[in-house]
């Protein structure tokens, strides 16, 4: 009996993120003086995410990086500014086994004072196929321009 209603809770828990998918998801995050956006967009056969970390015209900006993190651990891109060029937004395709499964990722920004070499800045963040965003450490639900 008990198997059942948790059973049943589980599938109407499951019904509702389906409910709710939207397909993207972002976090607008200030790390190390840098004000960036988080942006995830689940692709169309639900089977990869695409993700990139943007500073836009942040004259703080001098390096942005993006890490994947638990399955996807070893996918990673970051960007320097260079000759006086703001960072590049990086950007990560991950494949998804789950289409309603949060992806996690781990978002470093370096600075001003930010010297090649040294350790940026990162915040751990969980994004969710809902359009919501969260602190992975903390469970905190994040601010996003998406919303």
């Amino acid at each position: 009996m008990w198997q059942h209603a948790a059973e049943e809770n589980q599938r109407h828990e499951l019904q509702a993120k389906a409910a709710a998918y939207k397909g993207r998801s972002g976090a607008a995050l200030d790390l190390d003086g840098v004000s960036t956006d988080l942006v995830a967009h689940w692709n169309r056969d639900k089977q990869r995410i695409t993700i990139e970390l943007r500073s836009y015209f942040d004259n703080n900006a001098t390096y942005l990086r993006l890490d994947g993190t638990g399955n996807s651990a070893g996918k990673s891109a970051s960007s320097t500014r260079k000759d006086g060029w703001f960072p590049k937004a990086p950007e990560i395709v991950l494949p998804v086994s789950d289409p309603l499964a949060d992806v996690t990722v781990r978002v470093a920004a370096g600075g001003k004072d930010w010297k090649e070499g040294s350790r940026a800045p990162s915040q751990t963040v969980r994004l969710s196929p809902t359009g919501i965003a969260y602190d992975a450490d903390t469970g905190q639900r994040l601010k996003s321009d998406l919303d």
